[in-house]
């Protein structure tokens, strides 16, 4: 006789959990268009250099030569969306200054109230 106890393989009834599973795998195989994964920064060619002499506009983070009619482009839409941010801002800061307006006005109101009624009542006692 041995110590070994000898078990029936269920070997096929196991389940194997050796990796996560993913809830939302299926959707993802649905998808027709995915992002692909980012390689490397994109440059947005904020800085750059012009040179005159051989009339070229390169970035010098990226050293690569950019077109010089979409950097002014870029830059033009920049500064159009900065005139549009100053002027919602001023709309904001107009509208803060009214309500804070508003607000001074109904404090010496509620001064003044309390002032009458703290009045009423010394004349009462």
């Amino acid at each position: 006789m041995s110590n070994e106890t000898e078990y029936p393989d269920n070997s096929d009834n196991v389940l194997a959990f050796t990796k996560r599973f993913n809830e939302n795998a299926d959707i993802k195989e649905m998808l027709n268009v995915s992002k692909a994964k980012k390689g490397e920064v994109y440059c947005h060619h904020e800085l750059i250099e012009i040179n005159e002499h051989q009339r070229s506009v390169t970035c010098r983070r990226c050293k690569a030569v950019v077109d010089p009619f979409d950097w002014i482009n870029s830059v033009a839409k920049k500064e159009a969306n900065i005139a549009w941010e100053l002027t919602s801002l001023r709309r904001e800061i107009k509208s803060h200054r009214e309500g804070l307006e508003k607000l001074k006005r109904e404090e010496t109101n509620c001064k003044a109230r309390i002032r009458t009624a703290k009045a009423k009542l010394g004349a009462d006692i």
